[in-house]
């Protein structure tokens, strides 16, 4: 019989968790259901539906490194382990140049390479850019995959038809997950999270007219695994296996089951009997440090040890409320709140009922939670599938495209409010610059700076694709996210840490562009991602290309954004000149014979394409340089080209159509396609459906919410104008002697103090009529709270933590520049 004493403190935790669950539950934020998740890994499940599984289902935790997710399954629970730098199938530990992948080209097959280029040489055939391509400068490197860890297996006893009022759900506040339901007059509660502070995976069960007796097992995918038990502890040990130097991990399990009886099995698992209550401590490391080329040396087992120790000693109430502190800190900084009435639906309910603000709103919360949770000081970024990967043979090797992907990621960090999380990106792109030293010596013969292609990994691979179809560069790409994050930070000390890498990006192109037919400067080997031309006369696969359009938009956001920092920094003067002199050089941007912006020098645009990819109007978004307001004649053709492509396509392409729409200031078209992203490209679990699972669309479509309610791309250089159109920075001007050719303007050293222009609700949807946000990001380091009625601004307030200038555009009008101080707030209306 059960002490007094135990009971007590049973019924004090089971009251402090309802308290819990009372003061911090917000249906914004709850992911609610009265199911378990599919997991076809079991021998019994629910039917499956088409395409749903365990990833599509089970509800995911994460502290940014380790990741989690739960099934709440009744007889057995099935947790999902990811560690975000365990990987396989790839090389480390090579020499300084061979670690990079590149491939060391004779400057005679460069030469024929680039020939091709020149002549045309279109196609696939042997002689075309493509095969050309692919024979001389594509790696023969193997990339490898992104890893799952383990799987964690709790089995209850329970049986699904004797189950009463279930609930899973999952608190994206809090970082909370939870189960429970009752068995006849027993009443059981499961409650997991991911600790940031602490670094561990916590599960608490706990049962109330009833015990617990339960089987805790672990097992991993990779071959090379040990697994011991010594009273309420289970140690696995295992390698994944790699090309050159297998990657070492080890997880700790601590079992604390109370006065529970613990006794381990001979297959490594442990039995807990008549327990009330029953909390797992889950601690798991790899080897892998982030440093070239080795990237090997993290002490993990003494990691785990300490980790478990030390969370063990804290005890669950003391983790758990720290986490939620932890957690709600970042989540409460930026709040969205539509107005609507709660519908009391399970998530995937409203995800099958179609779209509705209810959804809309929980969505754009939800991925913030999932921003948190994959990306936070880990030493990589978040992959494709953000952290949570449960297959050895995960799609597109669950990796790194530069091709837009990552950078995806990483759009609605600033926006909303979440600045933390760009630290891995900075982490990484530091590795792929000193990296791609060597593949820009070794594959392009460019003596200064650093070149990326294609795909990478957490190991420094920066060599071009294993097909010469998917020849690029990624650097600009990359290096306008990390412009873009001293735009909204206005981090000095940052700036001086990225100014290198953006540097040295500017340089590769520098002595990387050449003569196009008509002499000005472009890109190539190149595609625009990843889309095809000239289909009929050359196939499907003809991609190659040279002057792509989404190259050259970059390269002049990269130009202006070093001038810009060399100046604030005050150094580099003659480079600073030499880029001001090439800006005039480059390809113009042009408009088509449909009126479409061209997506090549050449125009080869086909209106009756809906390709997924829409690289060619990067200057509109995330870039900064096509706009309503400033750019008419690059607007409407821009607004040809979204005509053409459609609106539907895969989740991370409908994500950034939302965004798209947005910098067209048309509210109610890029609410349409927020929508169909919301219900028709979100699984039950509200992850993105490419398909299959891709996080980029959730983050996509989350910076297009901050898109439609705040805009802050635009500079003023004229403080005496009084409209924006005279106002802002154009950074392309329309040419002389061909009306349609825009060509690209070299900034003035004046725009390193030009104040942001914080534009006011410049794509508001109607369907949102009244509604309220606040702690949205602006750039030049501003917090900014929007409150709409009626579908008008009624309120507003823009905070300045660190002090600082900008104009505000609202309701038509251009306010005068306004200075703050650092902490400082004002209202709008202006007084």
């Amino acid at each position: 019989m059960k002490s007094l004493t135990h009971c007590l403190v049973l019924i004090t935790l089971l009251l402090i968790a309802l308290s819990l669950d009372a003061a911090h539950a917000d249906e914004r934020y709850v992911l609610q259901y009265d199911a378990p998740a599919i997991d076809q890994s079991l021998a019994e499940q629910p039917r499956r539906a088409k395409g749903l599984g365990y990833i599509q289902t089970a509800l995911p935790l994460g502290n940014g490194r380790l990741g989690a997710m739960f099934s709440g399954g009744i007889d057995t629970e099935h947790l999902l382990i990811n560690d975000i730098t365990l990987w396989m199938n790839a090389k480390r530990g090579l020499g300084e140049v061979e670690q990079s992948g590149t491939r060391k080209v004779a400057p005679e097959d460069l030469e024929t390479v680039l020939q091709a280029y020149r002549d045309g040489k279109y196609g696939t055939k042997p002689g075309s850019m493509e095969s050309l391509a692919t024979k001389h400068l594509a790696s023969v490197e193997p990339l490898g995959n992104y890893a799952p860890f383990s799987d964690v297996w709790i089995s209850t006893g329970h049986e699904s038809d004797e189950v009463q009022n279930y609930r899973r759900s999952l608190d994206s506040r809090t970082g909370l997950g939870t189960v429970t339901y009752e068995i006849g007059r027993g009443r059981f509660r499961r409650e997991y999270f991911c600790s940031h502070p602490h670094d561990v995976v916590v599960v608490r069960y706990t049962a109330e007219n009833a015990t617990l007796n339960l089987n805790v097992k672990t097992t991993t995918k990779h071959p090379i695994s040990e697994v011991k038990t010594d009273d309420g502890q289970i140690v696995l040990t295992g390698q994944a296996n790699m090309a050159r130097d297998n990657v070492d991990f080890m997880q700790f399990v601590y079992i604390d089951g109370g006065d529970a009886d613990l006794s381990p099995r001979p297959d490594g698992s442990v039995d807990i009997s008549d327990a009330d209550e029953v909390t797992i401590y889950l601690a798991g490391y790899c080897d892998y440090l982030p440093d070239y080329p080795t990237f090997k040396g993290r002490d993990y087992q003494s990691d785990c040890e300490s980790a478990i120790t030390n969370a063990v000693e804290i005890g669950f109430e003391s983790l758990a409320q720290k986490h939620i502190d932890d957690v709600a800190a970042l989540m409460d900084r930026c709040r969205l709140e539509l107005d609507f009435e709660p519908s009391g639906l399970t998530t995937d309910k409203l995800v099958a009922n179609d779209s509705s603000r209810e959804l809309e709103n929980l969505y754009f919360n939800y991925s913030r939670y999932l921003q948190i949770s994959c990306s936070r000081d880990a030493p990589v970024p978040s992959n494709l599938q953000g952290l949570w990967n449960d297959s050895l043979r995960p799609p597109w090797n669950c990796d790194y495209h530069t091709d837009i992907n990552v950078e995806m990621n990483y759009w609605m960090v600033d926006p909303a409010n979440l600045s933390e999380s760009f630290r891995p990106f900075v982490k990484w792109t530091k590795i792929l610059a000193e990296s791609g030293a060597h593949t820009a010596r070794q594959t392009f013969g460019v003596r200064n700076g650093w070149s990326v292609g294609l795909n990478g990994n957490i190991f420094g691979y920066t060599a071009q694709n294993v097909h010469g179809r998917r020849s690029q560069q990624a650097a600009h790409w990359l290096c306008q996210n990390l412009y873009d994050h001293y735009a909204f930070t206005q981090d000095q000390v940052y700036l001086e840490e990225i100014y290198p890498i953006i540097k040295g990006a500017a340089e590769f192109f520098v002595e990387f562009l050449r003569p196009y037919h008509d002499g000005t400067l472009v890109v190539y080997p190149t595609w625009s991602p990843e889309n095809s031309y000239l289909v009929k006369q050359h196939g499907k696969l003809n991609k190659q290309a040279y002057g792509a359009s989404w190259d050259q938009q970059l390269l002049l956001n990269l130009f202006t954004d070093c001038i810009e920092a060399s100046t604030i920094l005050n150094r580099d003067d003659a480079f600073r000149q030499q880029l001001k002199d090439i800006i005039p050089k480059l390809c113009p941007q042009k408009i088509g014979k449909h009126g479409q912006l061209q997506e090549w020098p050449e125009d080869w645009d086909n209106p009756k394409d809906t390709h997924r990819h829409i690289s060619h109007l990067i200057a509109l978004h995330p870039g900064r340089d096509i706009s309503p307001l400033t750019t008419k004649e690059l607007h409407q053709a821009a607004l040809v080209t979204m005509k053409h492509r459609g609106d539907q396509s895969t989740g991370w392409s409908t994500g950034w159509k939302t965004c798209f729409w947005a910098r067209l200031h048309n509210g109610e078209k890029a609410h349409q396609i927020y929508r169909f992203l919301t219900a028709k490209r979100a699984y039950p679990n509200l992850f993105d459906f490419h398909p299959p699972f891709q996080i980029d669309g959730n983050f996509g479509g989350t910076a297009g919410v901050c898109e439609m309610l705040l805009q802050s791309h635009l500079r003023s250089i004229n403080a005496d104008a009084t409209t924006i159109e005279e106002a802002a920075f154009v950074a392309y001007r329309k040419q002389e002697t061909n009306p349609d050719h825009f060509v690209p303007v070299v900034p003035s050293e004046s725009i390193a103090e030009a104040p942001y222009i914080l534009h006011l609700l410049p794509a508001l949807p109607p369907a949102w009529s009244d509604g309220h946000i606040e702690g949205l990001r602006a750039r030049g380091g501003f917090e900014v709270d929007v409150t709409w009625q009626n579908g008008t601004l009624a309120s507003a307030k823009i905070h300045s933590p660190r002090g600082g200038s900008f104009r505000l555009y609202a309701n038509g009008t251009l306010s005068k520049t306004i200075d703050l101080r650092a902490g400082q707030t004002i209202a709008w209306p202006l007084p």
